[in-house]
């Protein structure tokens, strides 16, 4: 679009100059000068001028309207993309305060049953933990007290106590 600007600015000066070349010279005759001696054939050519002058400022004028409509375009294109960026922060905002409260939620009820597993009896304790989820029970068996918690480990099925024993040592617990 640069370009096309470019040579039609520069065909203008070129025109341009050639009109103001045939106007001085027509100035001078009109001011009782010397007669150029201008052929019918030069009045066609500035009429030529004249005209392709004429077009080249329609069409200049043309791009100019079309670079503003554009310019307008990105504009509200932009606006619409900074609500859009806006409101997208304002939803990963809320998910992360969702995301904290779920986290301390939880934190909170791993808490909660390891105190009320290690207040049964590790025979009572141990089946109900042992139908948990393999998750939950880290979570719950690694908050416990070491002495509750190998209690009920000892009276679990010795499959499911091995992998617990297992991931433990893994995360560092217990």
């Amino acid at each position: 679009m640069k370009s096309v600007l470019t040579i039609s600015v520069i065909t203008f000066v070129l025109i341009f100059g050639g009109v103001v070349v045939i106007s001085s010279q027509l100035s001078k005759v009109a001011n009782g000068g010397t007669n150029p001696e201008l052929t019918p054939e030069d009045y066609a050519a500035a009429e030529r001028v004249f005209h392709d002058m004429a077009v080249e400022r329609d069409r200049i004028q043309q791009d100019k309207e079309e670079l503003l409509a554009l310019r307008s375009a990105v504009t509200v294109q932009e606006q619409v993309l900074e609500q859009g960026r806006e409101s997208l922060l304002a939803v990963i905002k809320k998910l992360d305060q969702k995301q904290q409260e779920y986290v301390e939620e939880r934190e909170r009820s791993a808490t909660k049953l390891a105190k009320m597993y290690e207040a049964m009896k590790p025979q009572q304790a141990a089946p109900i933990i042992s139908g948990l989820e393999l998750d939950i029970i880290l979570d719950i068996m690694g908050r416990m007290k070491e002495r509750p918690a190998a209690k009920i480990l000892a009276k679990m099925d010795p499959g499911l106590a091995a992998q617990v024993s297992t991931r433990m040592s893994l995360k560092g617990t217990g």
